[in-house]
């Protein structure tokens, strides 16, 4: 059995105390379980790519007063894989998304989802870092607290980000070298061979919020190259001709995406604004509730 198997099969074992009690999910990045330690419960992430996760415990200590990302624990070794303790969160946006017989997000939960995105990316960009793998499964909900099982969106999964400028605003360069250009959801800009930048972490948002409206980005990504390059074009020059009929109303957002460029620092707050303005009728600040229905998880 290959390490990566057996890095599936830690069921049971026990970790600086705590024993993990299931696997949560698990990916290329290695595996994370549901830890548990007398009355504390955490999600325990383990890789056996050491300079990722590295990367991942930095970002987290460095948004540990934000609230916008899993509260960080520890991190460490055990054995030939390298562990992160962190906060346990509920299901991810995508999985939630899946769970629905209509695959979308209503418009109110939509809208106050992509307002808390926007305050979610704020929050890593006011310390430099830019996150570069932004999706709809990279946003989770914390655990339901009372009144009336409310929920806030974080992000996580931190392995491609990038503290991108120092204190006193100098750029730094990232020496593992990755090329974005080849990531299929990656911005227009970035898929010409652009660094990536905050406002295409924004941009990258934009079609995390698309696809949890029930458009297919899925199927739009297995479009041949000039196809794909020319949708992103155009979604950002002219979103009010190229967002599909159930998006339209989200047509200030993207136009505010659209706008966006390398020199000016993105502006968080208007584009809060314009979230709101989408669906005006209703407070996009608000709480999500979460919920069951017919025992799947359901965001309301």
């Amino acid at each position: 059995m290959s390490s990566y198997d057996n890095l599936l099969n830690l069921t049971g074992s026990h970790i600086r105390g705590y024993q993990l009690s299931r696997l949560i999910g698990h990916g290329s990045y290695g595996a994370v379980y549901q830890a548990i330690s007398g009355l504390d419960t955490i999600a325990m992430k383990v890789s056996m790519q050491e300079e990722d996760l590295l990367i991942e415990a930095s970002a987290l200590q460095l948004l540990y007063y934000s609230n916008i990302s899993p509260r960080f624990h520890f991190t460490g070794k055990y054995g030939p894989y390298h562990i992160i303790g962190m906060e346990l969160l509920t299901y991810d946006l995508e999985l939630i998304r899946e769970t629905t017989p209509w695959k979308s997000y209503k418009r109110p939960t939509l809208i106050r989802i992509a307002y808390q995105m926007m305050k979610c990316l704020q929050a890593l960009h006011e310390l430099r870092l830019v996150h570069r793998d932004v999706k709809l499964s990279n946003f989770a909900l914390t655990q339901p607290k009372t009144p009336g099982n409310q929920v806030s969106v974080k992000i996580l999964d931190f392995g491609l980000s990038h503290v991108y400028a120092d204190a006193d605003g100098n750029l730094r360069d990232d020496p593992r070298d990755f090329n974005f250009s080849k990531m299929k959801y990656s911005s227009y800009d970035v898929s010409l061979g652009c660094d990536p930048a905050p406002k295409d972490d924004v941009i990258q948002a934009s079609y995390a919020i698309l696809y949890a409206s029930g458009f297919d980005f899925r199927e739009k990504l297995k479009a041949p190259e000039e196809i794909l390059m020319n949708w992103k074009r155009e979604l950002i020059r002219i979103p009010r001709d190229t967002l599909p009929l159930m998006m339209k109303f989200m047509t200030p957002f993207f136009e505010m995406v659209g706008e966006l460029n390398d020199i000016i620092p993105v502006n968080h707050d208007l584009l809060k604004q314009r979230i709101q303005e989408c669906l005006p009728e209703m407070d996009a600040g608000s709480a999500l509730i979460w919920t069951e229905e017919d025992g799947q998880p359901l965001l309301i």
